[in-house]
């Protein structure tokens, strides 16, 4: 008995670190006190010493994001886009590979889901090559800037064929162990659906925007290559995105003025003096980890439930809705553009399915093999009672330790992207208001004839953070002279059509402000 006992405290000690000893939350808890709390490069300090003690781990990914976000809003963009070109290169690394590792997948089989490489999520990438599109405008490397709007545009188009295929390698990679998933059966069992509505009610309180795309990135698109077209199909694609973005986030008297501004443009005027207010407001959801009993029948008959650790999206609500923006001819408002509790919702959504598979297979391998050492050891449970038991108890505390959801997730990217334009004024002087916390931050407007002012704000109690950079230099010059086909025109759109909105109407209601 001593020997058994000794064997359970090993199987307990072999779980505890197998498993890892702290979740990605608790690795990130001090670096995100420093980011909410506005201590913006305390916080760019920590996270780079973090992605560098981690850069050959299995969570690079993840923690290169991280860094790559926090030092643009410290100012330090070159060092940033370091940080997401190191990302980057890893992320392609994993896509090019057509089949996910074999070991890696056993491994995490025999532990939990924490085991596998982060490889990052379809808005993970769209938002990466966004943010490096976004720090080489305020560098001024336009080009570099072209080429990061039209990797953000292909990384759209690729993640709906992408998660179809991870669920079908999560499948065959349970039929080569045996076992089979079934996610109809699985949902038809009542006790894991009224524990599975019970944690993911949540998640229908949104409407989720087209598969895979993000308004902001569209939008951004359409206003670059509208202001930096080298040629007529620069236009058209600008139309193009202009009238998607309108679709998605409803009605938008910005993005109406944005296509008679195109109009002009196509007819041969020159683009007035404009300028952009973009607020960047709150924080993503990040995960928490719950519990749902399994029916572990489905797949392995010998144990009928047993309880695994799934991750739930937790979402943070200290945030400034929304923003006025002061000139002596006017005052606006910002208005919702990109809702990312919605973006990571529909994406969570999507991908549930595929942790629900591999959670259910990696839990009936460890059921299941506990279940084979009690048999064994007790010739199916007529002999050697003691025993059994021992073992039962270590296979149980394995199963507690070990089962771990994975709860990593890009925690420093906002909860929304709000913006308004308007005329820049005769002075170039505008004034910031946060109606909810009272800040007031004056901005003189550089010299340009397409102005960008970006604000951002992690919480309700921390600092506008208040960057610009120049859109378009230089009405008379351009790289390229338009060559536009005779009579060719861009029809406006007399009304949107949306694809899906954004939020509950309630929700949009309190940042739609005029």
């Amino acid at each position: 008995m001593k020997r058994l006992l000794g064997a359970i405290f090993v199987t307990f000690l072999v779980g505890w670190f197998g498993a890892g000893c702290a979740s990605y939350n608790k690795q990130t808890k001090n670096i995100n006190q420093s980011w909410e709390s506005g201590n913006i490069q305390s916080a760019a300090a920590q996270v780079s010493a973090e992605a560098e003690k981690r850069k050959d781990t299995k969570d690079a990914v993840i923690w290169r994001l991280e860094q790559g976000a926090v030092l643009r809003a410290a100012g330090q963009l070159e060092e940033s886009n370091h940080a997401f070109d190191m990302a980057e290169e890893m992320i392609n690394r994993f896509e090019e590979k057509a089949k996910v590792k074999v070991s890696h997948e056993t491994l995490a089989s025999v532990t939990n889901l924490t085991t596998l490489p982060y490889e990052g999520f379809a808005y993970d990438k769209i938002m990466m090559n966004t943010y490096k599109a976004l720090n080489y405008l305020e560098l001024g490397d336009y080009e570099k800037a072209r080429v990061e709007f039209n990797r953000a545009y292909e990384r759209q188009d690729e993640a709906v064929q992408v998660n179809a295929a991870r669920i079908e390698k999560a499948q065959e990679e349970g039929k080569r162990k045996n076992l089979y998933v079934d996610l109809e059966d699985v949902h038809n069992d009542g006790r894991f659906r009224n524990q599975f509505e019970n944690n993911y009610a949540s998640l229908e309180q949104f409407k989720a925007y087209a598969d895979y795309v993000n308004p902001l990135t569209v939008y951004l698109d359409a206003l670059f290559f509208m202001n930096q077209a080298a040629g007529f199909s620069d236009l058209e694609r600008s139309r193009k995105s202009f009238e998607r973005v309108l679709g998605m986030v409803n009605e938008s008297k910005f993005i109406h003025q944005d296509l008679e501004t195109l109009q002009q443009v196509i007819e041969g005027h020159p683009i007035p003096a404009t300028t952009y207010v973009f607020f960047e407001t709150g924080l993503a959801p990040e995960r928490e980890q719950i519990r749902i009993d399994l029916p572990l029948f489905i797949v392995t008959p010998q144990v009928p439930y047993v309880g695994a650790a799934f991750p739930k999206l937790k979402y943070r609500n200290s945030y400034l809705s929304g923003l006025y923006v002061s000139s002596e001819e006017m005052t606006e408002s910002t208005l919702l553009l990109s809702n990312m509790d919605a973006v990571v919702t529909h994406e969570f959504k999507n991908v549930l399915p595929l942790i629900i598979t591999k959670t259910l297979i990696a839990s009936a391998l460890k059921a299941g093999a506990a279940y084979g050492a009690y048999a064994g050891m007790t010739n199916g449970g007529r002999n050697n009672p003691e025993a059994g038991l021992a073992v039962l108890i270590a296979g149980a505390i394995t199963q507690v330790v070990m089962n771990q959801a994975d709860l990593r997730t890009w925690t420093t990217l906002p909860k929304e992207f709000q913006v308004c334009r308007f005329p820049t004024p005769a002075n170039r002087k505008i004034e910031l208001s946060a109606p909810d916390c009272g800040q007031k931050v004056p901005v003189i407007l550089d010299e340009g004839v397409v102005n960008v002012v970006w604000v951002k704000s992690v919480n309700r109690n921390s600092p506008l953070l208040v960057k610009q950079f120049t859109l378009l230099k230089d009405n008379t010059k351009r790289d390229v002279p338009f060559e536009i086909p005779a009579s060719k025109s861009i029809p406006l759109v007399e009304s949107s059509r949306p694809e899906q909105s954004t939020q509950k109407s309630e929700q949009t209601d309190k940042v739609n402000k005029s």
